[in-house]
């Protein structure tokens, strides 16, 4: 009776080695299991990080291409010189647009001018009424002005008669200042 009740000294041992032997692959599958997550989530970040490097090696490879647009675009780009009111000769040229596409000038509030890496641009806030047909036509020879290089960046179009539209549009020039070319 007393061998059922009391375990003998070397059943003791092995069933606490056995009880080791199972606490610590119950620890070992714990840790492992928490590090394939982490392993999951840092190839994740790789691929991430893979990418971007990939698509900046990719606009470095196109650097030439940017920079002969750069050049091109600075040809065409009209400049002022240092002491010349670039409010003024902005202000004239929409006028004069405006005028050759019959659309009115209602107001016009030129804001600061700002450089951006060389190139320097003046927001003009211009408030105007036109019909749909002329306000096209004046649009687009903003866009194609040969002393100027005008960018629409902002437009409001409401219609107060029939035919007949008003609003308000951002225009914004850009130009570079120095000797012109």
């Amino acid at each position: 009776e007393r061998a059922m009740t009391a375990m003998s000294r070397r059943d003791r041992a092995v069933l606490a080695v056995l009880g080791m032997v199972v606490l610590y692959g119950l620890a070992v599958l714990l840790f492992f299991t928490g590090r394939e997550a982490a392993w999951a989530k840092a190839r994740k970040a790789y691929a991430r990080e893979a990418k971007t490097y990939a698509r900046q090696c990719a606009l470095i490879g196109e650097r030439a291409a940017w920079q002969r647009r750069a050049e091109e675009v600075s040809v065409k780009m009209p400049t002022a010189g240092e002491d010349e009111s670039t409010q003024t000769r902005w202000q004239r040229i929409l006028e004069r647009i405006a005028g050759e596409h019959s659309v009115s000038i209602l107001g016009e509030q030129p804001k600061e001018e700002e450089e951006h890496g060389g190139v320097w641009e003046m927001p003009i806030e211009v408030k105007y009424e036109a019909s749909l047909e002329r306000l096209v036509e004046f649009l687009y020879a903003l866009e194609h002005a040969e002393d100027a290089m005008f960018d629409v960046r902002d437009i409001d179009i409401s219609s107060k008669n029939t035919g007949y539209l008003s609003g308000k549009l951002t225009l914004t020039c850009a130009y570079m200042k120095g000797s012109p070319k």
